[in-house]
This record gives structure tokens, C-alpha cells and sequence, in this order.
């Protein structure tokens, strides 16, 4: 396994992927353990969000239809709104910006690219390494929440599960490749993940915003957190169109940094 950049990729953050996955699966069958409480209390929850302020509505993804009285409306709310992408995007995002930036600042990429591997295939196989990881975390995010749903009878549509798992895996991977092909454009680490952050910060800002600030609104659609959040997938299935725009944006990013990174020249 440890021939390709791939396997040498996933090998080397085998214990922490073990401590993502496991910790992500716990933490998703404890939450699922309080939905009963939250649906025989879910009255005196819709009480406290018909006083919220619309901003604080919006910057949920507080939708029409979602209720913590039922399991997916507790699971778009506490979960889908923010938790799960954010967890994913770190990964992916830290991920990427290691993948050739912290090679290259380790010192260790000249070493790759002294043997009969171009910069190309170094990329492609990071990022499938990345785009691995990420898919790996959000499979067993997906069985835990179909478990717990299982277990407290939360009246979960699987496909609806796989569907908003799915746009949660896009979105970390956005992020992600940004990471990555910052970090092929810099050469820095930091300021690869430093970017992915703030290019995720201002994604989610915007599309959460865009109903209280009107000129946000006009760019909404540029923000890719819309295109995972808007049809609430938890709610009402795949909008595959948006996941679409999602994987292009992932091809786009992937293809800029592949181009900058064969004619940059490396610090190595």
C-alpha cells in the first residue's frame, strides 16, 4: 500500500481517520440518544423558535417544515445546519492543505518527485486520498444516524440520510480541494488552510445573511454553502442539480491547482 502517494497518504493518518470516524459515530448515537427528550418537550421548542429573530432563523437554515418534534427536523436543525459540514470541512480542509503544502515545507516532496511520478499524479492521488477520508467519515456518520434514528424511532427516510450526508461530503470537499490547490499555488500550509477557512467562513455568511442583507442576496448563488444547504436535504431528498454545481466546483478547483502546481517552482 505504501508503493502509491495514495496509500502513503491515507497510511500516514490512519490513527487520526480512526479518531475522526470513531469519535464522529459516538458523538452521532449520543445526540440521537436526546431526541426523545426534545420530541416529548418539542411544543415548548417551537415556542422558543417562533421568538427567534429572523436573522438567527436564517443563520440555522431554520426551514418551513422542520420541527424538533420529529427526526429529521431534529437532525436538519442540530446537526445538518452546521455541525456535520463543519466537522467534515475541517478534515478535508487540513487534509488538502497538507497534501502538497506541508510536503513541500517538510521537505519530503522532493523525495516523492524523485522517483518516476509526475507532479500531476502526486495531485490526483492526494486528492483522492482527501476525497477517501472524507467519504470514509461520512459513511459512518451516515450508519450512525440511520442506527440512532433506528433505535429511537426518529422516522427516518434512508435516502433522505444518504442525500443530505452526501451534500455534507460535497461541501467538506469544496473546501478541501480550495485547501489543496491554495496550498499548490503558495506552497504554505497555514496559509492554505487559512484561506479554506475563511472562503468557508464567507460562504456560510453569505447564504445565511442573504435574506436580511439585500445586496447579499444578489450573490447567494455565487456562495457554495447554498447550493448544500437551500434544499434541505435532510427534509426533502437530494436536489442533484445543486450537488452538481457542487462537483464542478470541486473539478474547477482541483484542475486550477493541478496547472499551477506543474509550472510553479518548487521549495524543495
Amino acid at each position: 500500500m505504501l508503493r502509491s502517494v495514495f496509500g502513503a497518504a491515507l497510511w500516514s493518518r490512519r490513527r487520526a481517520l480512526a479518531w475522526w470516524v470513531g469519535g464522529s459515530f459516538v458523538y452521532l448515537l449520543f445526540l440521537g440518544s436526546v431526541f426523545p427528550t426534545f420530541r416529548d418537550n418539542a411544543a415548548e421548542f417551537e415556542r422558543v423558535l417562533d421568538n427567534y429573530p429572523e436573522a438567527l432563523r436564517a443563520m440555522f437554515n431554520i426551514v418551513q417544515g422542520a420541527s424538533f418534534g420529529s427526526g429529521p427536523g431534529f437532525l436538519h436543525m442540530e446537526l445538518f445546519s452546521f455541525m456535520i459540514p463543519l466537522v467534515l470541512i475541517i478534515f478535508a480542509a487540513g487534509f488538502g492543505a497538507r497534501a502538497i503544502a506541508g510536503e513541500e515545507e517538510d521537505g519530503t516532496l522532493d523525495l516523492v518527485l524523485s522517483t518516476p511520478v509526475t507532479r500531476r499524479r502526486v495531485l490526483a492521488q492526494q486528492f483522492a486520498a482527501m476525497t477517501m477520508g472524507t467519504v470514509l467519515i461520512g459513511i459512518f456518520m451516515g450508519i450512525a444516524i440511520l442506527i440512532a434514528g433506528a433505535a429511537f424511532d426518529m422516522g427516518l427516510d434512508a435516502g433522505h440520510v444518504v442525500a443530505a450526508m452526501l451534500g455534507a461530503v460535497l461541501i467538506a470537499l469544496v473546501c478541501g480541494t480550495l485547501a489543496l490547490a491554495a496550498g499548490c499555488i503558495t506552497g504554505r500550509r497555514g496559509l492554505a488552510l487559512g484561506v479554506a477557512g475563511a472562503a468557508a467562513v464567507a460562504a456560510y455568511l453569505v447564504f445565511a445573511l442573504a435574506e436580511m442583507v439585500p445586496w447579499l442576496g444578489t450573490i447567494q448563488k455565487a456562495s457554495p454553502w447554498y447550493y448544500y444547504a437551500a434544499s434541505a436535504p435532510m427534509l426533502r431528498g437530494a436536489e442533484w442539480a445543486h450537488f452538481g454545481v457542487l462537483v464542478a466546483m470541486v473539478v474547477v478547483l482541483a484542475v486550477v491547482g493541478g496547472l499551477v502546481l506543474e509550472r510553479r517552482d518548487l521549495a524543495v
